[in-house]
């Protein structure tokens, strides 16, 4: 039998890159790019060209549901687990009321499961406490556009690329985390003789592409960012009659950045006051300029401000709603952008809505034919603030779907403690054991990427279609199923009527009419073996929207954008005597997140089997320790341990270590990076701080 191929979208990051699926004999041997599609040109990654095994031989795959009795988890049918999870949430929702249950999901899950889930909780359930993964990942963004320019709409897209002039790509190892986008910087550094400006700590795999390398100290962005707006402004690169025809608040931004003078911030950042005024004069004699940015920035007590501050730059200089200028924010999971406006982030309703306004309160509740009392005008806890209900017992019921909290939040010593105070664990997932599955009370099988259908929207709005291409593997059923069957069995019959999740779609895409995210120009019908438009898109015969606010027009009340004046703070753990290192997290181009699925595909996982430290040389040299040498690295919150590399790369005082390690139920022994991150947030975003945390080094003695 000849090999059948079907298109479909990377289900990794968000970058949302097109692809061929080829099946032979029922069986996923292949995954190919698509050559004209408009986010790679046949380009891929090596996470999905590498995911087949994870269809065909994977171990541990989940193919029916499993309840926990008297502490052994045993295989169920489904009526069963289904009846079992919508008793016992009921129970728990009767006896404590609708705030002691919370669901979290993950950000490469489909917009329809995103949409169910949300009607049931908030619509049905009567509570607000919907999180999702992309609060660990995008959710500063989200605050700083929405201060900013008063919506969480990225505006630019990435023909963007071809067409700038300057690159500023800040915290973001871009070559390492998004390669297929990087090529395509790379291709126009060659062919355009664009410039790149890259601000990172560590001489990274970007930074060796760059024209200027900013070497700053981690965390200190803000200040780096008000000393290049100070140069801009004081040497003439402004336009600021212009500038306030678009925007608000120069005055006060003025007046703030008087306290950023490059003297003073060289000494924060470590940068030479010449660095900070050649990148500033690199900026303003840019033609377009194209920001980039992403964990080094959002994972971050500040991460909000730094997300204003670097838009600030792009608002004085007029690199905004043209082509190839403006910030381009590339999600880190498939579906990020599409969790967001569909609203599984406890703030969050629906179209791009808010739980604290009460038009859009009252919009939603009509639209799903519920009391408008029902949905709640207040947030509901961010994923932090859930664990730390699990603890304190507000919390007793959660619901995880398509994520592993045991291992991908911070502080994971207090996050488990808190995961066994659950009355009800439920996770659904494609793999057991994982560490959340582990703590489970209900198990119940999901299907994954190409074993069910659904829509991503990737990182520049557009909307894609991945279709079912064979069947999951025994009982194992789509996500969207399984969460309409529970709610049925709560008693939501009449609020979940769906047979398939195009019904899902058509009746989504009617709440997002008139919204930035508009979809109604989109079907099945017209996405099936096609790339997506971008949104908005609000008629069928609509081509879909590359670039944003390019007429200048902003969703704020007085259709200004925001320069907003952002002083700088310290990180939340400074070093110290005690804990006299910082520790900066990062990933490998081979693996994924926490690994649960990338650690199973035995070709990535050989390539390094085992997690390392980079620590400089100097930094060696005191401690005494040797290249290949096991070490231990200790937080004020748990250790880990790892081989040592030594590299110059990483500043002096400052220790890097990859975060998709430690996997206990695989192959790798070492614990995981979150057993020492700190849980401390951006109090807008609620964003926790992976990228710095203080942490002392010891050799291991050898047995």
């Amino acid at each position: 039998m000849s090999i059948q191929w079907k298109k479909s979208t990377c289900p990794y990051c968000g970058l949302g890159c097109g692809v061929t699926v080829g099946v032979e004999n029922g069986k996923i041997i292949s995954v190919q790019g698509i050559k004209d599609h408009p986010a790679n040109y046949g380009d891929l990654c090596t996470l999905i060209r590498n995911y087949p095994p994870l269809f065909n031989n994977a171990e541990d795959r989940l193919t029916q549901p499993k309840i926990r009795h008297n502490n052994i988890l045993k295989d169920v049918c489904w009526d069963e687990a289904i009846t079992y999870a919508a008793n016992e949430l009921n129970r728990i929702k009767k006896e404590h009321g609708p705030d002691s249950i919370a669901f979290y999901c993950g950000a490469a899950s489909f917009s329809e499961e995103y949409y169910v889930i949300n009607k049931l909780m908030k619509g049905c359930i009567g509570t607000n406490n919907v999180e999702c993964t992309s609060r660990l990942c995008m959710a500063s963004t989200a605050m700083g556009f929405i201060s900013t320019f008063g919506a969480d709409a990225p505006p630019t897209c990435y023909a963007d690329i071809e067409e700038a002039d300057l690159f500023l790509i800040a915290g973001n190892n871009m070559a390492v985390s998004v390669p297929v986008l990087f090529s395509r910087i790379r291709a126009a550094k060659k062919k355009n003789n664009a410039r790149i400006i890259v601000i990172d700590p560590r001489r990274t795999e970007t930074a060796s592409l760059a024209d200027i390398h900013l070497q700053v100290k981690p965390g200190t962005d803000v200040a780096l960012n008000n000393a290049l707006a100070y140069i801009l402004l004081k040497e003439g690169f402004v336009q600021e009659e212009n500038v306030e025809r678009f925007s608000t608040g120069i005055h006060d931004l003025k007046l703030v950045l008087e306290e950023y003078p490059p003297s003073r911030v060289a000494a924060i950042t470590g940068c030479t006051e010449k660095q900070i005024y050649e990148v500033a004069y690199t900026i303003g004699r840019a033609r377009a300029m194209l920001t980039f940015w992403f964990q080094g920035y959002n994972q971050s007590t500040q991460a909000v401000f730094k997300n204003n501050t670097l838009h600030n730059l792009s608002l004085l200089t007029n690199n905004f709603c043209r082509p190839g200028a403006g910030p381009l924010s590339i999600t880190g999971e498939a579906n990020s952008l599409g969790s967001r406006w569909i609203g599984v982030l406890s703030h969050l309703l629906p179209g791009m809505r808010y739980v604290t306004n009460h038009k859009h309160r009252q919009e939603i509740a009509h639209f799903w034919n519920v009391p408008v009392e029902k949905i709640h005008p207040a947030p509901g806890r961010s994923i932090i603030d859930i664990v730390r209900g699990l603890h304190s017992g507000e919390i007793r019921a959660l619901w995880v779907m398509a994520s592993n909290p045991a291992a991908s939040l911070p502080d994971t010593r207090w996050v488990k403690e808190g995961l066994k105070k659950a009355e009800l664990l439920i996770v659904q997932d494609i793999f057991h054991p994982t560490e959340t599955t582990a703590l489970a009370n209900v198990i119940l099988a999901g299907a994954q990427w190409c074993e069910k259908t659904g829509t991503f929207i990737t990182s520049e709005r557009r909307v894609e279609l991945a279709e079912k291409i064979i069947d999951p593997p025994g009982e194992a059923k789509p996500d969207y199923e399984i969460v309409c069957r529970i709610a049925r069995a709560m008693g939501f019959q009449k609020e979940f009527p769906y047979a398939s999740p195009d019904e899902i779609f058509e009746e989504l895409k009617k709440i997002t009419s008139g919204r930035i995210c508009d979809m109604n120009g989109v079907s099945y019908e017209r996405l099936c073996d096609k790339t997506g438009p971008q949104l908005p898109c609000p008629r069928i015969q609509h081509p879909g929207t590359p670039r944003l606010f390019t007429d200048f027009h902003y969703p704020r009340p007085d259709g200004r954008a925001a320069l907003l004046a952002r002083n700088y703070a310290e990180p939340a753990e400074p070093v110290d005597n005690e804990y006299p290192f910082i520790l900066i997290t990062g990933r490998l181009a081979h693996q994924f997140n926490t690994g649960t699925r990338t650690g199973r595909i035995k070709r990535l996982n050989d390539i390094e089997p085992h997690n390392y430290v980079e620590i400089h040389p100097a930094d060696v040299c005191r401690l005494g320790i040797t290249e290949g040498e096991e070490v231990e690295i200790v937080s004020r919150r748990g250790s880990i341990r790892c081989i040592t590399r030594i590299k110059d790369r990483v500043p002096e005082g400052c220790i890097h270590i990859n975060l998709c390690y430690g996997n206990s139920f695989l192959v790798r022994e070492s614990r995981g990076i979150n057993f020492i991150c700190n849980a401390a947030c951006d109090v807008h975003s609620k964003q926790p701080e992976f990228k710095y945390c203080a942490v002392k080094v010891t050799k291991v003695p050898k047995k």
